[in-house]
């Protein structure tokens, strides 16, 4: 609805306009030319009732067509979609987009443009930036140079078929017009055909014009089985009449409930995929489509493609297709995920709740620690210097980079949407310069585990997905999972391949194998390769190769895994890794481990979205396992050479590196070294926990904290404690196995005697005296992330991934 026209680029709405009271609302602008106007831009707005700001965030953007048309323009990652306009010709979705589209020109032919003709049609509407500009016959055009209106600068050039008083959707490409007659000075990018991915479309049914105030259905699903299998379903709309059911943009049926038994004679180009839609009705109106991909088989069997490619809001519910399902919204699967952007523009709210409870420090040379309190918006942009570093995340504990030395001022604002709060600051003078923050190094493509397209993402959990890449070395009927933790309630449990907590019981310990009875907890990938899960505390995974890994729950608390020091142990020559994690709603934390053992490569991704950016990291082993094993052989220092066994690669102190073995003194000529140096000279050293001074008196170092009084005592280790950070690395009060942390992960990266080097990974692994079974795995790791050692997470070294919007953690287990 039209509700005002300004000449500036702010608009202060007036309450009166926001008609249906507090609720949710889409505003839109739309750029005015004389008597034209361009398409709309769009946000949602969530209006509060009392002139409060929104409590929603904001959507991200979307175009719409200012009027009602038969197709809604939407955008692609070339150009938008848009209706053609050409008066009597509307759009027909049967009519198939040119294809192939190309600037096919030369210097005598500087605007030529060219595509695959297609068979049916009887001419072709060119467009550029969406107004149509010629009709050929052919399938190609030489344009002239009066059509770029604005002078020099990039243009969309679009193409429609048309057939009779028809149209189809326009593909088109950017073009760069160099404004003198030359060829475009940017190369083309590949034509895109405009077929809608996340559709909302204007339905054609006779009679019932588009009401945008009626809500369009959410969370369409394919939810049929062998039986159904052309069932769909979505959820309910409040306060409408019923459903119009669309394929591929024709209307095929009106339903009261929200779901449809489809016949398949709907499929009128036999196999292949579709577009089903659904549009919500009420009286002589309807809603936008919200429609999904499918594909038809041609015989009746379940879909092999049915991934939804709408993207609704909430969580779906498993739909038993032999009553009317109910299903909740889900996400749709991205195919890119977003890196976090800093060029978003905010506007201050002095309305919106500052931020409370900045605390900053120096955390080590040229680097600052930045905490700050969660509040009941937990969106915060930071700030370093007026420059924005952070945008849009959870509050958390930071360490950011300084780019002078001297007095540096920390910002914090609350976020909605995209306006934020005033500014909460601290100043903190900081010694020396830190290194710029660059672009973060990615993993490459073909290392990244990539998600199951019938696995649909949703909005109340994450979802676990399994992929075997053993290049046929075991089926999936021969690689096993299983999961056990702490429910909601801290309550043991073990999670079954539907997402559901069972509590921990003896009872379910009905599996024997050589006299001893274990629990029957586990599944195999042809069982299910996927699970959603639901909040676990303190949760392991185990993944196993040919057989399960057998636990045994001892009463409801308790249970015993696998023992790899007792060589008797039911799992002792079992292949299987494991992971740890906790999860509670959409927020993952967790990692892969090498701390114990390698014995197969996995490769791990956790992917996530938002408004701001999103989160898509990979950690892992890079090679095939007998490239690993091989390599480890052939690299490492002979005294780690014995790690090796067929089955494993076993870490230092669980095999000859222990008490009273060939190794089990490997580190103490460099603690004596480490112990002679700090006896003459203070060691000084930044962290989190913060600055520190230290000396060594005896047998101990004495360290005392910038604006503390304490003293805080660390003892002399040998190389077990050093290796395992245990006995002198891990006793004492928090301050105490702060520091104790610190200099654990400095003497198993060989930098002890060097804390200018602590904080840099580059100098890590150089000294002769090292870890370097931990090195090595770092070494041929997915960007050089590993859990070698206890104290990997030291300075960001390890494989942890946390997100608080997780979607999906994927798992390719490899050999």
């Amino acid at each position: 609805m039209y509700v005002t026209k300004v000449t500036e680029n702010v608009a202060d709405l007036d309450a009166s306009m926001f008609t249906k009271g507090a609720g949710e609302y889409t505003v839109g602008v739309a750029t005015v030319k004389e008597n034209k106007t361009s398409a709309i831009t769009s946000i949602k707005y969530t209006y509060a009732g009392s002139g409060q700001p929104a409590t929603t965030k904001v959507s991200v953007t979307t175009t719409v067509a200012p009027v009602a048309t038969t197709v809604a323009p939407v955008i692609t990652t070339v150009a938008p979609v848009t209706t053609p306009s050409v008066p009597g010709q509307d759009v027909d979705e049967s009519i198939k987009a040119p294809e192939g589209l190309v600037w096919a020109g030369n210097a005598n032919l500087p605007y030529y443009f060219a595509w695959a003709k297609a068979d049916g049609v009887d001419s072709y509407n060119v467009y550029v930036d969406g107004t149509l500009v010629a009709n050929v016959v052919d399938g190609s055009v030489n344009l002239n140079e009066s059509v770029f209106t604005k002078g020099s600068g990039e243009y969309a050039i679009g193409i429609a078929a048309v057939k009779g008083n028809k149209t189809s959707v326009i593909t088109s490409i950017k073009y760069t017009y160099a404004g003198s007659g030359q060829p475009a000075t940017t190369k083309a990018p590949e034509p895109s055909t405009a077929k809608p991915t996340d559709v909302t479309v204007a339905p054609t049914a006779p009679g019932q014009d588009v009401d945008e105030s009626i809500k369009a259905p959410e969370g369409l699903v394919w939810a049929g089985n062998a039986d159904l299998p052309y069932y769909f379903a979505w959820a309910p709309v409040v306060d409408v009449d019923s459903y119009n059911v669309y394929v591929d943009g024709v209307y095929a049926t009106n339903v009261n409930g929200n779901s449809v038994n489809l016949e398949k004679s709907v499929f009128t180009k036999g196999s292949g995929e579709y577009t089903v839609g659904v549009a919500a009705v009420k009286g002589n109106k309807v809603s936008n489509i919200t429609s999904i991909k499918y594909t038809y088989t041609g015989d009746g069997a379940i879909t092999t493609t049915k991934a939804p490619e709408a993207q609704p809001t909430a969580a779906p519910t498993t739909v038993a297709p032999t009553a009317k399902p109910t299903v909740a919204p889900t996400t749709a699967k991205p195919t890119t995920i977003p890196k976090e952007t800093t060029n978003i523009s905010f506007t201050t709210d002095s309305s919106i709740e500052k931020p409370f409870g900045l605390d900053v420090s120096q955390a080590s040379v040229g680097y600052v620690n930045v905490v700050w309190g969660r509040g009941t918006i937990d969106c915060y942009n930071v700030y370093v210097d007026g420059e924005r570093r952070r945008t849009g995340i959870s509050a958390q504990a930071l360490k950011l980079p300084v780019y002078t030395e001297g007095t540096h001022t920390i910002a914090i604002t609350t976020v909605v949407g995209k306006r934020e709060s005033e500014r909460l600051e601290a100043q903190i003078q900081i010694t020396g310069t830190g290194e710029k923050e660059t672009e973060p190094e990615t993993c490459p493509e073909e290392l990244k585990p990539q998600l199951k397209e019938n696995v649909p993402l949703r909005d109340d959990r994450i979802a676990i997905e399994l992929n075997n890449k053993t290049n046929g070395k075991y089926s999936d009927s021969e690689i096993y999972w299983c999961i056990v933790g702490n429910n909601a309630n801290n309550q043991l449990c073990y999670m079954d391949k539907d997402g559901n907590m069972i509590p921990a019981s003896e009872s379910l310990n009905t599996v024997e194998v050589n006299g001893t009875k274990y629990a029957n907890i586990y599944h195999t990938l042809a069982e299910s390769d996927h699970v959603y899960a639901p909040t676990i505390r303190s949760g392991r995974m185990y993944l196993s190769y040919g057989k399960p890994v057998y636990v045994k729950f001892v009463g409801s608390t308790g249970y015993a895994g696998p023992d790899l020091n007792n060589p008797g142990d039911v799992n002792a020559n079992t292949l299987f890794e494991f992971a740890e994690f906790t999860i509670e709603g959409k927020h993952y934390w967790g990692n892969t481990t090498r701390v114990d053992y390698f014995c197969f490569p996995m490769v791990t991704r956790l992917i996530g979205g938002s408004l701001y950016g999103g989160y898509d990291n990979v950690v892992g082993d890079v090679g095939t396992r007998d490239e690993i094993f091989n390599a480890f052989k052939n690299e490492v220092p002979n005294e780690y050479k014995s790690l090796v066994r067929d089955d494993r690669i076993i870490a230092p102190c669980k095999s000859t590196f222990n008490v009273g073995k060939i190794n089990g003194n490997y580190f103490d000529n460099y603690i004596n070294e480490f112990w002679n140096k700090y006896a003459n000279e203070d060691l000084r050293f930044s962290s989190e926990s913060g600055r520190f001074v230290g000396r060594v008196v005896g047998n101990q170092m004495r360290f005392t904290r910038e604006g503390d009084s304490t003293v805080y005592y660390v003892d002399k280790p040998n190389t077990q404690e050093v290796l395992e950070g245990k006995g002198a690395f891990d006793r004492g009060n928090g301050v105490e196995k702060a520091i104790e942390a610190q200099l654990c992960a400095a003497f198993n990266r060989g930098v002890a005697t060097e804390p200018e080097n602590w904080y840099t990974p580059s100098k890590y692994y150089k000294n002769s005296v090292s870890n370097f079974y931990a090195g090595f795995f770092h070494e041929h790791s997915v960007l050089g992330k590993a859990y070698g050692f206890c104290y990997d997470d030291v300075n960001d070294q390890s494989t942890l991934l946390q997100y608080d919007k997780a979607d999906a953690l994927v798992i390719d287990l490899k050999w």
